[in-house]
């Protein structure tokens, strides 16, 4: 009787996960712009269908409730401000438009910016041993994109944009193990992340299926990926990871990159 009970707690636990917004969104966001494997870019980009069912991805989660806890306790801040017609100094969780890919506009919302330092800040919930890591060498470069990408769409409604931040809060040890890493505003990385998945759906318009195949790949978390697939032959649906970690210029990016890459980044910082 007590284990029916578990299944059918843990099973209402998960479908709330499955049923939430995020779990849902297929279009790429800000937050996606800096993965480095260019075949995973691809399949993103084509809205391959997932085929690695991680079931209900608890960790994300425990991220997501984290994240609605900052924003209920930094809304509260701005309620004097608000009641005295003040500028609130935060403003949270407002969407952003970062740029186009493939004419369709990159929207994301941003966790918080900050009037007075004019700095944008991104929540990160992680464990120790990423807390270590993110101590001694920063953030992955897929974070550091977000971070300026999320700093474009400040800057393009109109805020002016000096610091991009992520916090890096501990998911299991005390709020004493933060983790705060800052480096000035800079928008031709977030262009440039544009830039390469603007050509990454140009490939993907030109070789149709042919098109995850062509792209290289690189060891980021492969068996979290949603095409990861153990073994998996057919590489317009699936990939088998990157055991042999192959160059970037094996990629058909190699190709068509150079020119193109000019022409999207122009148009980017033309906009």
């Amino acid at each position: 009787m007590t284990a029916d009970l578990q299944a059918e707690l843990l099973d209402v636990i998960r479908n709330a996960i499955r049923d939430q917004p995020r779990s849902r969104q297929t279009r790429i966001g800000p937050s996606e712009l800096g993965h480095p494997c260019d075949r995973w870019m691809s399949h993103k980009l084509r809205g391959t269908p997932e085929v690695n069912d991680r079931q209900a991805p608890w960790l994300p989660t425990v991220g997501t409730a984290i994240h609605a806890w900052l924003e209920d306790v930094f809304t509260a801040h701005t309620v004097p401000a608000i009641a005295a017609g003040q500028q609130p100094r935060w403003l949270l969780e407002q969407r952003v438009s970062v740029g186009t890919i493939d004419g369709q506009d990159i929207t994301g919302s941003c966790d918080l910016y900050d009037t007075v330092t004019a700095t944008v800040v991104d929540w990160k919930t992680c464990g120790k041993t990423r807390l270590d890591k993110y101590r001694r060498h920063g953030p992955d470069p897929d974070y550091r994109v977000q971070a300026h990408a999320y700093g474009r769409g400040w800057q393009r409604a109109g805020y002016d944009v000096d610091t991009v931040a992520i916090c890096f809060l501990p998911r299991n040890a005390e709020l004493v193990d933060t983790v705060w890493w800052s480096e000035p505003y800079d928008e031709q990385i977030a262009v440039q992340a544009l830039a390469r998945a603007e050509v990454i759906a140009m490939a993907n318009t030109a070789l149709g299926d042919a098109a995850p195949a062509a792209m290289a790949t690189v060891d980021h978390n492969c068996g979290y990926c949603p095409w990861f697939s153990m073994g998996a032959t057919d590489l317009t649906r699936a990939c088998p990871g990157d055991p042999s970690r192959p160059k970037a210029n094996d990629s058909i990016l190699s190709l068509v990159a150079p020119a193109s890459l000019h022409l999207v980044q122009a148009k980017e910082t033309a906009r």
